[in-house]
């Protein structure tokens, strides 16, 4: 099987969030899947279980007025557990599928069908529609990721958001605030929230970001930053609209740990997250 290493929401090689994709992996159950996740240890792989070329319906080429879009069915795949949807691997793997972005592809993935185009050296998709859950209380919110009461943005009240996985959602008041979060497995435990905190701030580490976001979550084996999460981001986007913000929005993440990762999003009547893509490795999974 042949497979390939790419970064995601990156400017320029060996940024952004790593990603392996693994094609023609029809052959493989979900222990083997799970098993090769595990070794290679990125946030996500993906397995690409089936992938055909130009296949959809003339009738809608024909009413949309573009070429006709691959279409592929994906499995998606953390060191610990699979994931019904996660943005860096949905962008990463049409990327790869389209032989750099060449063509517009279909995923399917476990929660649905991603649209994915590309424009101007930018991969875009098309998220599943975020669900909100409740707000939370803004103790637990901020104990939930090491601060006080007052870090907190106030215009923001905290609260679940889900997007394939489920998140808080908590914006803090500034840049300085959000290097200090800290997440620990026994306070998260004994506060009872569910998912993994997505802590952000307006404002970003470069001067034309909208932005800054960071995220901290436990593999199965610890504790971990991810470099870019764009299903998060997704979710961030579905409560920046309901918050009455529009437009095209840059966020940052990553920073902290020199994975600088830059994420696009386009935020109106429909939600789209989009980033570059890099090949870093090709190569054959033996």
């Amino acid at each position: 099987m042949q497979i390939d290493i790419v970064d995601v929401f990156a400017e320029a090689r060996y940024q952004g969030n790593q990603l392996a994709v693994v094609r023609d992996a029809a052959a493989l159950d979900s222990t083997a899947m799970q098993a090769i996740a595990r070794e290679m240890n990125f946030s996500e792989t993906t397995f690409v279980v089936a992938h055909e070329t130009g296949v959809d319906d003339p009738s809608a080429v024909a009413a949309t007025n573009r070429a006709p879009r691959d279409h592929a069915a994906v499995r998606i795949f953390t060191p610990a557990e699979e994931l019904p949807f996660a943005g860096h691997p949905t962008l990463g793997t049409a990327w790869v599928l389209t032989d750099g972005g060449r063509r517009d592809i279909v995923l399917q993935l476990a929660a649905g069908d991603v649209a994915v185009r590309f424009a101007d050296g930018l991969a875009w998709m098309t998220p599943p529609e975020a669900s909100f859950g409740r707000v939370l209380p803004t103790a637990d919110a901020a104990a939930l990721i090491g601060l006080a009461e007052h870090d907190l943005d106030a215009t923001l009240p905290p609260r679940l958001l889900r997007c394939g996985p489920e998140f808080p959602m908590i914006a803090v008041r500034d840049l300085q605030t959000l290097k200090r979060i800290r997440v620990d497995a026994e306070s998260s435990q004994a506060l009872g929230i569910p998912g993994f905190p997505f802590a952000f701030c307006q404002g970003g580490y470069s001067a034309d970001a909208d932005f800054a976001a960071r995220m901290l979550f436990f593999d199965g084996v610890g504790l971990r930053e991810d470099p870019a999460t764009g299903s998060a981001n997704a979710a961030l986007a579905a409560l920046l609209r309901a918050h009455g913000r529009q437009g095209r929005l840059v966020v940052e993440q990553g920073f902290e740990i020199e994975r600088p990762s830059r994420i696009y999003l386009d935020v109106g009547a429909t939600l789209q997250v989009g980033g570059r893509v890099s090949g870093v490795v090709r190569g054959q999974l033996l």
